[in-house]
């Protein structure tokens, strides 16, 4: 290289002398020699030139040739690994027949963390082949702080598509049309996950006829025009079990299958719950399935246990909530901490304290946000774990004050309901839930005066079930006696109508101790009657006898007429229990005579006690019209739990004239009756009579299996004799000569 280079400056002097410049004035006298020293210069350089050219070539032997660009890059194909994806294949079929139906925009929609964006990915490998022009991936990152703008999306789509520098700059219609231009003709399948909004997606979907869009987005997308969308919803508890065994191993849940399904509860089907409890516990091997349940059976840390390296599920509920506005993280975190399950718009508008339009159009936001769900047009309901995060914004964004008003605001508007007369049959479970809240609160004046107006709407023959859970919840937070003393005699009754024998009389006990403390004749006589009536049902008539006789005496002193008509009829049954007709017949007459109009259920029942004492007494006549009469009563006021009774004491009067089947069909009306509206004792009684009629009938197998029921009934509610009565007809079927009849 030196070389060549001094050649060439001696040359360009010696051309320059040789086309008229002058030499200095030492040499001028050598210029004629410059046109010969041009020639031999030019060829000299010439061949030192061919000789450098030699030399490299010879120096590199084993360079490759160079290989012009390519006109045609390689497809792109961007897709990330896609996760294990369990318990989603309805889902994935669903994704599979929205596009064979000719879907080209599918919008995938969920709540954080139910697996949106594993389902997308697992459709996407699957048909990656149907799509050779390649597959693109953009992250939208909808649920962090900064999403991407489309105009940023698109410069990135058009530099996977080949576009040089220049076509990736313009305005944002301009970057959108020039994308669907570069991908017109191609077959391609893009995916963007996590979108924040249709407003980011819809300039960045291709037009042509071979692309596919799969969109994922933890809000409803249904303003994105000619999506088909697919909404998740959390896993069945057979499919999260499933999705558990793939990620902890089917051997640790067969070990321990009662604790896999605790698990399975408490995360209410949501995968990324399931997935974070199952590594946990694969991340330890010496714990149980139940021993990790047991540490998220506190409410009060379920979400700070579901946590696992970066992935928690109060991050993913957070990172939602922080982009709500003020007004819809308000009705999030007030009507979200509702004490219930399903709520209405009334309810959470009273709790938050707003307009009941303000709250309507906010709760439509958060469904749409998946936040709220709506399973009615007129119901809304939260995710277990979701309620969970709602209550702890309102436990950490709230002052006391104000979220002790959002609890009575609630009571209040219950309260309001009930007192009107208004069916609160849809608000039942609320009612309990906001009850034991506000117990638990201290707020016992407004949780009584809630159950004061809902008890008188409890007319049903069910209703005891539901009025036992309504008095218990406010016993024992009574510090009043007299509120106390009530409270017990209700839960007593309850518990009798069930057939719990044993927690009616303990129950019973106790409210007569509390009303002899008070020295209240009025309440004494209450519970002393509620007492004697349990006395009864459980086997100890002698007992029983003496209370209601010391009612009777307190009720006529006061002069309470219809209590002193119920007293009666509770003794008329316990001497028909007896088998003492001469004694329950006056009794019972006196109460008829005290009758008034119009008539009621406790009619009905008088004459029924009279029915059966006359039946003891061998008055079949004067029984069937007596309870004609009691039949009527109970049709005419649609009252199933008396009707379930007159049924009872036909179906006897039957028995007594041998009229086996007509018999049999009473008492399985009666039983049919006692099921519906889970009067254990009945349900028993039910049992007993039709083994009677069967054994009577000499089919024994029929009769046994009767008894057995009227057994298991009987032991269910604790009442030990009953019980021995039913298992001595199923003894008396081995002996012949003994009567199993239980009337």
């Amino acid at each position: 290289m030196t070389v060549s280079s001094l050649l060439s400056v001696v040359l360009a002097v010696v051309v320059n002398v040789a086309t008229g410049g002058e030499l200095p004035e030492p040499v001028a006298a050598y210029g004629w020699l410059a046109w010969p020293t041009v020639v031999v210069l030019t060829l000299t350089g010439v061949g030192l030139a061919l000789w450098q050219h030699r030399l490299g070539q010879t120096s590199q032997p084993s360079a490759a040739p160079v290989v012009p660009p390519a006109d045609d890059p390689a497809p792109p194909s961007e897709l990330p690994v896609a996760p294990q994806l369990v318990g989603r294949e309805a889902e994935l079929a669903a994704v599979e027949e929205l596009v064979g139906a000719g879907a080209q925009v599918v919008a995938i929609c969920a709540a954080g963390g139910t697996g949106k964006s594993a389902l997308a990915l697992s459709y996407a490998h699957g048909v990656r082949e149907h799509f050779p022009d390649g597959q693109l991936y953009v992250e939208l990152g909808g649920a962090s702080a900064t999403p991407v703008q489309p105009q940023e999306a698109l410069i990135r789509l058009l530099r996977a598509v080949g576009r040089d520098a220049e076509e990736r700059r313009g305005t944002l219609d301009e970057l959108s049309a020039r994308f669907r231009s570069a991908v017109a003709d191609r077959r391609l399948l893009v995916l963007f996950d996590d979108a924040f909004d249709a407003a980011q997606v819809r300039p960045l979907i291709p037009a042509g006829a071979g692309c596919l869009t799969v969109v994922t987005s933890r809000r409803l997308l249904a303003d994105l025009p000619g999506a088909a969308v697919l909404t998740l919803d959390a896993l069945p508890p057979g499919q999260a079990l499933k999705l558990l065994s793939a990620t902890v191993g089917a051997e640790r849940l067969a070990a321990d299958p009662s604790g896999a399904r605790r698990l399975v509860e408490i995360c209410a089907g949501l995968p990324l719950a399931v997935r974070i409890v199952g590594s946990r516990l694969r991340a330890r091997p010496s714990w149980t399935p139940s021993a990790l349940a047991d540490r998220l059976a506190d409410e009060n840390r379920r979400l700070d246990e579901l946590r696992l390296g970066d992935r928690a599920i109060r991050s993913t509920f957070q990172s939602t909530y922080d982009e709500l506005s003020d007004v819809d993280r308000l009705v999030f975190r007030r009507a979200g901490a509702h004490p219930g399950v399903l709520f209405g718009v009334e309810s959470a508008a009273r709790r938050c304290g707003l307009g009941r339009r303000a709250v309507q159009d906010a709760l439509d936001r958060l469904v749409d946000a998946f936040l709220v769900e709506a399973p009615t047009p007129s119901s809304y309901r939260l995710h277990d774990l979701l309620r969970l995060f709602a209550a702890e914004m309102l436990e950490r964004q709230e002052t006391p004050d104000d979220r002790t008003a959002c609890l009575i605001r609630q009571l209040g508007w219950l309260r309001d309901v009930a007192a009107s007369g208004a069916d609160v049959t849809h608000e039942r479970d609320n009612i309990l839930a906001v009850l034991r809240t506000a117990v638990a609160e201290g707020l016992t004046d407004q949780a009584w005066a809630l159950v004061e107006a809902v008890h008188p709407l409890l007319t049903a023959a069910d209703d005891h079930v539901y009025r036992l859970q309504l008095w218990r919840s406010v016993e024992r937070a009574a510090a009043d006696e007299r509120r106390r003393v009530r409270a017990l005699r209700w839960v007593s009754h309850s518990y009798g109508l069930a057939g719990e024998v044993e927690r009616e009389l303990a129950t019973a006990q106790d409210a007569v101790a509390v009303a002899e403390r008070l020295g209240d004749p009025g309440e004494l006589a209450q519970t002393t009657r509620r007492l004697g009536e349990a006395l009864r049902a459980h086997g100890r008539p002698d007992e029983a006898e003496e209370q209601l006789l010391r009612a009777l005496r307190l009720f006529q002193r006061s002069r309470a007429v219809e209590e002193e008509i119920e007293v009666r009829s509770a003794l008329g049954v316990l001497y028909n229990t007896l088998r003492r007709p001469e004694r329950s017949i006056p009794v019972l007459e006196r109460a008829a005579a005290l009758l008034s109009a119009p008539e009621t259920a406790l009619h009905g029942y008088v004459l029924l006690g009279l029915a059966a004492g006359h039946k003891l007494a061998g008055h079949p006549t004067q029984a069937s019209a007596l309870t004609r009469r009691a039949f009527s009563i109970a049709d005419r006021l649609d009252d199933e739990f008396l009707r379930g009774y007159c049924l009872h004491e036909r179906g006897w009067l039957a028995v007594e004239g041998e009229r086996h089947r007509d018999a049999e069909k009473d008492f399985r009306a009666m039983l049919e009756i006692f099921l519906r509206i889970r009067h254990g004792a009945g349900v028993g009684a039910a049992h007993q009579a039709l083994g009677s009629v069967a054994a009577a009938q000499g089919r024994r197998d029929e009769a046994s299996q009767a008894f057995r029921a009227a057994v298991n009934e009987y032991e269910r509610l604790g009442n030990r004799n009953l019980a021995e009565k039913a298992r001595s007809s199923l003894s008396a079927l081995d002996s012949p000569s003994r009567n199993p009849s239980g009337s």
